[in-house]
C-alpha cells in the first residue's frame, strides 16, 4: 500500500493555510470578497504542495520563507486563474460560479491585478530578490503562453510545436517554479535548483496533457464538463493529431464545425442541442483518429523525463514521489 499523501502532509498544509489566510488578509473588503470565493474552490493545492516538499528534499524542517513562497505560488496560481475566466468568458471555475460571473469582468481582471502586484510586494518584503525573480518570470511566461494561445484559437496553423509552446508557458512553467522556490528556500545548491525546476516542468507538461483528455470524456465519471476547450477554439494535442492525420476536406469540415461551435458558444441565445451534436461529431472524429492514445504516450514521455530527472538528483522522499506519481501516472 502507497503512501497516503494527504495523510501525510495534513499538518504542513494546515500550516501554510493558516499563514496563507493571514498572507491574504488585511486588505480592503472588495479584495477580501474575491479572496474568499476562491479560497472556498481552493483544490488540491498541489503547487504549495510542491514547493513545501521539494524544500524537504533538502532540510528537513519548512522554513517561514519556504510557506512564504508557497503563499505567493499560490496567489499568482489563483490570479491566472481569474485572468483565464475572463479571458474564456467562463462562468464556472470547478463547478463553482468563476469571479467574473460573480462580480463582472472589470473587477476580476483588477483583482487579479491586485493580486500579482501584491504578491510582488510580499515577495520583496521577505527580503527574497531571488524569489521576486522566480516569480516576475513565471508571470512573463504564463502571460505569453495565453497570448500563443489566443493567436492560435481555431487557426489552422496551429500544430503541435505551438501547442507545446503553450503549455510550457501556461502550466510547466508554474510548476518548475514552484520546485524552484522550495529548493531555493533550503538553500540548496544552483545545479539541484536546476534540476528540480526541470522535474516540475516535465511533470507540469504531464498535467496539462492529462487535463486536455479530460476535456474529451465524455462520461459523467471525469467530474469536469466535457468539450470545453474546443467551445472556446482551443486546439490540444488529440485534435491537432487528428488534424495532422486527416485529409483536407476533413480539416476543412473540422474548422468550419469549430468555429461555428466557438460562435454558438459565445451568443446568448444558441441551440443547444445542436450545439452538442457537434461537438460530440468532433470528439468522436478525434477519438476514432488515435488522437487520445497519442497524448497518452506523450504525457508517459514526459512522466519519464520527470522521473529521470529525480533519480539524477540522488535524493529520496516517499512524500515526494508519491506527489510525482500522482501527478503523472496516466492511465
Amino acid at each position: 500500500m502507497g503512501l497516503d499523501l494527504q495523510q501525510h502532509t495534513a499538518a504542513d498544509l494546515a500550516v501554510f493555510n493558516q499563514k496563507f489566510q493571514a498572507f491574504i488578509s488585511g486588505d480592503f473588503p472588495e479584495i477580501e470578497k474575491v479572496y474568499r470565493q476562491l479560497f472556498q474552490s481552493k483544490g488540491k493545492q498541489l503547487r504549495p504542495m510542491l514547493v513545501l516538499l521539494t524544500h524537504r528534499l533538502f532540510k528537513e524542517d519548512i522554513s517561514e520563507q519556504a510557506y512564504l513562497a508557497a503563499s505567493l505560488v499560490e496567489v499568482v496560481h489563483m490570479a491566472s486563474l481569474v485572468h483565464d475566466d475572463v479571458v474564456d468568458m467562463a462562468d464556472l471555475r470547478r463547478g463553482k460560479a468563476s469571479i467574473r460571473s460573480l462580480f463582472g469582468n472589470k473587477t476580476a481582471v483588477l483583482a487579479g491585478d491586485y493580486m500579482l502586484t501584491n504578491a510582488f510586494l510580499k515577495a520583496y518584503d521577505g527580503n527574497d530578490s531571488q524569489l521576486l525573480l522566480f516569480l516576475v518570470d513565471v508571470i512573463r511566461q504564463m502571460s505569453a503562453g495565453e497570448l500563443i494561445q489566443l493567436e492560435y484559437a481555431g487557426n489552422p496553423e496551429a500544430n503541435e510545436d505551438t501547442y507545446y509552446r503553450i503549455i510550457e508557458r501556461k502550466t510547466a512553467a508554474l510548476f518548475g517554479c514552484c520546485c524552484q522556490c522550495g529548493a531555493h528556500t533550503a538553500q540548496a545548491s544552483q545545479k539541484d535548483v536546476e534540476t528540480v525546476r526541470e522535474i516540475g516542468r516535465k511533470a507540469g507538461m504531464v498535467f496539462q496533457i492529462k487535463d486536455d483528455l479530460l476535456d474529451l470524456d465524455t462520461s459523467a465519471d471525469s467530474g469536469k464538463q466535457y468539450g470545453n476547450d474546443l467551445l472556446e477554439g482551443k486546439l490540444t494535442l488529440p485534435a491537432l493529431y487528428y488534424l495532422q492525420h486527416g485529409t483536407a476536406a476533413e480539416k476543412e469540415d473540422f474548422f468550419f464545425r469549430l468555429a461555428s461551435l466557438v460562435e454558438r458558444h459565445n451568443s446568448p441565445e444558441h441551440d443547444e442541442k445542436a450545439q452538442k451534436e457537434d461537438l460530440n461529431l468532433l470528439i468522436d472524429r478525434i477519438k476514432q483518429s488515435g488522437g487520445e492514445e497519442y497524448a497518452v504516450e506523450a504525457a508517459n514521455r514526459f512522466g519519464q523525463e520527470a522521473w529521470n530527472a529525480y533519480r539524477r538528483l540522488g535524493k529520496a522522499s516517499p512524500a515526494f514521489e508519491e506527489l510525482l506519481h500522482q501527478i503523472c501516472q496516466i492511465r
